[in-house]
């Protein structure tokens, strides 16, 4: 019975999709591009996490700061009004990314024999 309702779905959804591609909605990007890189003099793991827009730098997180930061005025300005624990959660969510690159770093040294 579960497979039945999938096309039923799907057909709904591209119904939806259709039906705002139809009026004129317009579609917008959202992308988040995280990097980890490892010092082995340091022993340091550099994250950095960014946030595009369509395109454009919106937020950013780094492991020096501890804290995701608006690159821009308009998600300053709208946030502050719509969601005022939006940085807070944000935040959270970054150093769970950065804690999940250490984890593995810390993985594959131990798998591989590194110190």
């Amino acid at each position: 019975m579960a497979l039945r309702s999938v096309p039923l779905l799907l057909l709904v959804l591209v119904a939806v999709a259709l039906r705002e591609s139809c009026f004129g909605a317009s579609s917008h990007s959202l992308k988040y591009f995280f990097t980890s890189i490892s010092d082995p003099s340091q022993g340091m793991l550099q994250v950095v996490s960014v946030g595009y827009v369509d395109g454009q730098v919106f937020v950013q997180y780094d492991s020096h700061s501890r804290r995701m930061k608006p690159r821009v005025s308009w998600i300053e300005k709208y946030v502050g009004k719509e969601d005022p624990q939006y940085w807070e959660r944000e935040t959270q969510m970054a150093r769970g990314h950065e804690e999940w690159f250490r984890q593995n770093l810390e993985t594959l040294r131990s798998h591989y024999n590194q110190s």
